[in-house]
């Protein structure tokens, strides 16, 4: 009886190596999280024990394996810190909070994670992306920090040269946004780059240039969380937009009238005319779909989100 052939002998290797990676994978987990000091639940969102050195040693090699598990163990912690951010919000209101703006977290317990994937896995690219939107709200510099680190472990990833320039676009700092920018240029045939750098020092804060920020950022986000962010973020501005075209045609209704509409059904005629997205029943629609809400007081009227609504709130 003849042996197996050599494509058999090369899967037959090829699914040892698999299970020989899983056993150190999961053996590198117990050892590093074996590493971890017992501490009280009180301070179980302490940094990782170990040094990023000490745990690329403790990885036996296996060092992407080892990143991933911290990975894992980040995005919990992120996780933990929206979901108690969210608790302790309005009992009001229902929406989520978003990647750029969670304040709960330690920032030296995030960074910690970070450093420890970075320096196992230097082209973990998620890890810089996420970075740029979760860092900057507790912590600019170390944003700053971990994308130049991944800038220089990644010369040829130019887009990571984005990220960078939206933590400084965010900071209000347009002209190291525009150099981050242009530095990204001379690495792509793509000169939308050099446009934005462009965009940039003409005028950094003008809301195309949002736009066109959070548009290129969805378009290359290799991260599906960063990627549905952007996307939030791309409906936040559009919503803003809508409402100020909404309360144009409320400024013209009341000087027309004297009074405030009693239902959105009296404004049909002039939202359609601004352009706007407008239920049969008559309310203009939000880009999640959700209809405005119509706000009638002493004061006079305006409209806002309804608190089902998912487009992020400011």
């Amino acid at each position: 009886m003849s042996g197996p052939s050599p494509a058999g002998r090369r899967r037959l290797a090829l699914a040892v190596t698999v299970l020989l990676a899983l056993a150190a994978s999961a053996a590198t987990a117990r050892v590093l999280d074996g590493r971890r000091p017992i501490v009280p639940a009180a301070l179980a969102d302490e940094a990782p024990a170990l040094s990023p050195e000490a745990a690329r040693r403790l990885s036996l090699g296996f060092g992407g394996l080892a990143a991933d598990w911290y990975w894992l163990s980040a995005l919990q912690y992120v996780g933990r810190k929206i979901e108690a951010q969210a608790q302790g919000g309005p009992p009001e209101s229902t929406a989520a909070v978003e990647l750029d703006r969670i304040k709960a977290v330690d920032p030296a317990v995030l960074v910690r994670y970070f450093e420890l994937i970075t320096t196992l896995d230097p082209r973990f690219m998620a890890v810089y992306e996420f970075g740029a939107v979760v860092l900057p709200a507790v912590d600019v510099q170390a944003a700053v920090t971990l994308l130049e680190k991944g800038i220089q472990a990644n010369p040829d990833q130019w887009y990571l040269h984005q990220q960078l320039a939206y933590i400084y676009w965010q900071r209000g700092d347009y002209l190291a946004a525009a150099d981050a920018f242009r530095r990204g240029a001379r690495m792509t045939t793509a000169a939308w780059m050099e446009r934005m750098a462009e965009r940039m020092e003409r005028q950094g804060d003008d809301p195309h240039v949002a736009r066109a920020m959070y548009t290129r950022m969805y378009e290359q986000a290799q991260d599906d969380q960063v990627k549905q962010w952007a996307l939030k973020r791309l409906m936040e501005l559009r919503s803003l937009q809508e409402r100020e075209a909404i309360r144009g045609v409320l400024s013209g209704f009341v000087t027309a009238t004297g009074r405030c509409p009693r239902a959105w059904s009296d404004l049909t005629t002039g939202l359609r005319t601004a352009g706007l997205t407008v239920d049969s029943q008559g309310p203009p629609l939000d880009p999640s779909g959700t209809p405005y809400v119509l706000v009638v007081s002493p004061l006079g009227c305006d409209v806002s989100l309804h608190r089902s609504s998912t487009v992020p709130r400011g």
